[in-house]
């Protein structure tokens, strides 16, 4: 008899414990709607209005809450600072419109601390970029503090070798070979010093670059972990005979599960022979676009030769005003594509398709 009242108690503790953790877990703010009737996609719409997007990999949710949610990430930033509503949007999942729900994700999550990772290729064929970055991660930097965000920043310079080497290929290095994450002052010191060696062969060593950032930088246990990986190339990836003495360490399916439900990653790619805007499939394993889609991280592009400038890119937004579309998927074990028309209030459009999206 003791026993069994032992064990009741017991299991009352438990479940008091369970409804205490999940009081204090943001859940979806209301109730998805209905999906409407007889909504088509326009026949025609503007795109003067630049839209990054990716689905949201973070958990927020409860476990109570609706089993078949898929939420949205949606940064705009040239209406960073406008009130929008869901008025403003039509939302498809396979060309079927969707009742959905528009909230700003800092209302269910905290971005007091961030610690960012700056993955930076420093080979050759970034000469048309690298003045950009290194005056461009400073005002990064302070775009963000001065929202009032402990950010710390590290970054990791590589080319065929992470971090890269003035004893190898890369012909270059620096003191110290990577910067762990520091204090705004000390991050853009070392950008300072960034410059460009040689590299080697067309594609370099990103996800060893990713791997030993995530594996050495001092990250915190309470802060958003966000990568940013700034390149024009492709990466090289273990088995894919890259010649001697360099052999690759790591695949692109273990960068995604390293980081998968613990960090972001954001790629900004500079258009030339690796990447291109029209391009929808990321599946090749040399391809780091697609630990982006899969780490909930958005694709940002940009024109070699262009002033390059991460505040303009829209990264600060996607960290700190992002906008979540939650909506209920009609099958959520399939892949799909979705697509997201937005207009604002001075009637100017943009257009957003993410295909090939597994939840």
């Amino acid at each position: 008899m003791k026993k069994n009242v032992l064990t009741k108690l017991g299991l009352l503790s438990l479940l008091l414990v369970v409804i205490v953790a999940c009081t204090q877990i943001p859940t979806i703010p209301g109730v998805v709607p209905p999906d409407p009737f007889g909504v088509m996609k326009p026949s025609s719409w503007g795109n003067t209005v630049r839209i990054y997007g990716a689905v949201d990999k973070e958990p927020f949710l409860t476990p109570l809450a609706i089993p078949d949610v898929v939420k949205i990430r949606l940064n705009i930033p040239s209406y960073a600072k406008e009130e929008l509503s869901e008025d403003n949007f039509l939302v498809f999942e396979d060309d079927k419109a969707q009742g959905f729900l528009l909230f700003k994700e800092s209302s269910v999550r905290s971005f007091d601390k961030v610690d960012i990772g700056l993955i930076v290729d420093v080979t050759g064929s970034m000469g048309d970029e690298i003045a950009g970055v290194k005056s461009s991660i400073s005002n990064f930097i302070n775009d963000l503090t001065s929202m009032g965000i402990d950010v710390r920043v590290g970054i990791m310079p590589y080319g065929d070798y992470a971090p890269a080497s003035p004893t190898t290929d890369d012909e270059i290095g620096f003191d110290p070979p990577f910067l762990d994450l520091s204090d705004l002052t000390t991050a853009a010191s070392y950008a300072n010093q960034l410059a460009l060696g040689y590299g080697g062969d067309g594609p370099e060593n990103a996800y060893g670059a990713i791997m030993k950032a995530w594996e050495e930088m001092s990250w915190r246990d309470d802060a958003r972990k966000i990568f940013i990986l700034i390149t024009d190339a492709v990466s090289h990836y273990r088995g894919d005979g890259a010649y001697q003495p360099f052999e690759p360490q790591y695949t692109k399916e273990e960068v995604i599960d390293a980081l998968s439900t613990h960090a972001i990653l954001h790629i900004v790619a500079s258009v030339g022979w690796c990447y291109s805007e029209s391009d929808t499939d990321f599946s090749n394993p040399n391809d780091p676009r697609e630990i982006a889609i899969q780490t909930g991280g958005y694709v940002i592009y940009f024109n070699p030769g262009e002033d390059f400038d991460l505040t303009a890119l829209g990264i600060t937004e996607a960290i700190t005003s992002s906008w979540i579309v939650a909506f209920e998927s009609d099958s959520p074990a399939a892949t799909h594509t979705i697509e997201i028309f937005f207009e604002a209030s001075d009637e100017n459009q943009g257009y957003l398709k993410l295909a090939g999206i597994e939840y």
